[in-house]
């Protein structure tokens, strides 16, 4: 209906075009029998697509990966209940791992007596890890949504919960009342802060002699890279990523010594500083391990309010851009050396060898994955005792070339990532590293990679055991007990689901199935058996 220029539809149909209207191009989930299909319906009639999940916790992992990549929002569709509670692990991604998303479930239509099947306090359950819980209702719920999709996406990014009733999903409301709030970042100008940071930081930059820079999280929007790369060109000095800033200076760079985990593994190269300068780096990134080095701390933040590891002496708080250029003016040439520099890189670089074995490696398998992929190739790797060698051994040229989940560490996240990636840019090849206990939790997502035609490739490097917490096992002098198994033929796994597969002997070539795989216009997978004995040592190594 129309009255004086104003359009009736469902709240559904309204909530759709504010999705659509940010840039919104997927939904994921795993639908139930209420708001979920008046969404999916819109979503039909706007030209969105629905991608159904196995799993609710995938479809999450997906839906904040895909946010993460495009700068839209991303959104999940569960049902009412079980379906909501197991997207709760995405959920937490997305919380700690800033990532915009919007978890949709089915309600109860508000008022209704009957008995509580399904039905539990979600709010409790999510508000620890939300930026908000709203249940949503017709006569305020279009403007409501807007301002929600606009308080996803503002700094720092994270998750919301909304629940929807059937009823309240159909009932009419204007378009007019949908347009919502534009996002409001709520950032500051470059050095705000405690009274004179900007003049303390200057001052601490002029005096250090020997500064190391540290990049995290915060600086991977596109156009803090190379503001960073000049600043850390002007100092001379070594530069360290976290895992999630992997590529915002690129690996290759003469400067790059590796990556900042706060474990004992780089811990040489920090304690020779005199300053460090800690740029958007989230102290969620560190392993829960004591800060190891006293040196003063110049913070750069894009928000208040971060549990620093150590006291900063002077903390910016405000856009890195901005920030990085107003320091600018204080750098100087350090005393460092290229020299110096290269040899801190090659100690780095031989304390995280994997010793060989009996055959396949974890850095025998991404060596010769690299090296067939080529340069125009998006990695996603799980957490296990595989992906310390997958990360020190991939070289990534820019930021969100490889993916991983870092301040939540959560396993299963690979083949959800990849799936996401594989949608949001489908020219681009993608390569996900997983372990048999990771792919084990989301093995049905295959199927989901397999019906959407997704070009990516699945390497799954099998030791038939949860090699990590082994090690820790076995450093603890504990029996075996638990955390191995008998091997999984994933291969025949992923072809009954629909992807083309190999299985890769211990001591088999690697090279044909590698070559057949990436030249497959669609879902494949590799199922690879690798040696784990090194992985004891190479912990040590990493983290004392």
């Amino acid at each position: 209906m129309t009255a004086a220029g104003v359009t009736s539809v469902p709240l559904a149909e309204a909530m759709i075009a504010v999705l659509k209207s940010s840039g919104v191009r997927f939904l994921f989930g795993v639908p139930g029998g209420g708001s979920s299909l008046d969404l999916i319906a819109a979503a039909d009639r706007a030209g969105m697509r629905f991608i159904l999940c196995r799993g609710e916790t995938a479809a999450a992992l997906a839906a904040s990966v895909a946010g993460q990549l495009s700068a839209a929002p991303g959104v999940v569709l569960t049902a009412i209940g079980p379906g909501a509670a197991s997207a709760v692990n995405g959920f937490a991604y997305a919380h700690l791992e800033r990532a915009p998303l919007l978890l949709i479930c089915d309600s109860r239509e508000a008022g209704q007596h009957i008995p509580p099947h399904q039905l539990f306090d979600l709010e409790a359950l999510f508000r620890p890890i939300a930026k908000a819980c709203v249940r949503l209702e017709a006569e305020s719920g279009a403007a409501q949504f807007a301002d929600l999709v606009a308080l996803a996406r503002r700094p720092p990014e994270g998750p919301i919960l909304v629940e929807l009733a059937a009823g309240d999903a159909a009932a009419s409301v204007t378009l007019a009342a949908a347009k919502g709030a534009a996002i409001e970042s709520g950032e500051r100008h470059a050095g705000d802060g405690p009274d004179g940071a900007r003049d303390k930081a200057g001052a601490l930059l002029a005096r250090s002699r020997r500064p190391i820079l540290l990049i995290g999280l915060q600086a991977t929007p596109s156009d803090i890279g190379a503001a960073l790369s000049r600043l850390a060109e002007r100092l001379g000095c070594p530069v360290m990523t976290s895992y999630k800033a992997k590529g915002v200076v690129a690996d290759s760079h003469r400067q790059m010594l590796g990556h900042l985990t706060g474990a004992d593994g780089e811990a040489a190269a920090i304690r020779r500083a005199d300053l460090i300068v800690w740029a958007g780096v989230e102290p969620v990134e560190l392993i829960a391990a004591p800060w190891r080095h006293d040196a003063p701390l110049l913070a750069l933040s894009d928000r208040a309010g971060l549990e620093y590891p150590w006291p900063p002496a002077a903390e910016l708080i405000g856009p890195l851009a901005p920030a990085l250029e107003a320091l600018m003016a204080s750098c100087r040439r350090s005393e460092w050396q290229q020299d110096e520099i290269s040899g801190l890189q090659e100690a780095m670089i031989q304390r995280l060898r994997l010793a060989g074995g009996k055959g396949h490696t974890a850095e025998s398998v991404v060596d010769a994955v690299s090296a067939a992929a080529g340069g125009d190739v998006r990695f996603t790797v799980d957490a296990g005792a595989h992906m310390i060698s997958i990360m020190a051994r991939i070289q990534a040229p820019e930021a969100h070339r490889v993916l991983k989940s870092t301040g939540l560490s959560t396993m299963g996240f690979a083949v959800p990532a990849a799936i996401a990636s594989a949608l949001v840019e489908p020219e681009r090849r993608i390569v996900a590293f997983t372990g048999d206990g990771g792919l084990m939790m989301c093995l049905a997502e295959l199927s989901t990679a397999a019906r959407l035609g997704c070009r990516l490739t699945v390497i799954v490097l099998n030791d038939a055991a949860l090699s990590l917490i082994d090690v820790k096992q076995q450093r603890r002098q504990h029996r075996p007990v638990g955390v191995r198994y008998p091997a999984v033929d994933f291969a025949a796994a992923a072809a009954g689901l629909g992807c083309r597969a190999w299985k890769i002997g211990l001591q088999e070539p690697l090279q044909p199935a590698l070559g057949a795989a990436l030249a497959h216009d669609g879902a494949s997978l590799i199922d690879v058996a690798v040696d784990p004995s090194g992985y004891g040592d190479q912990l040590a190594a990493l983290r004392g």
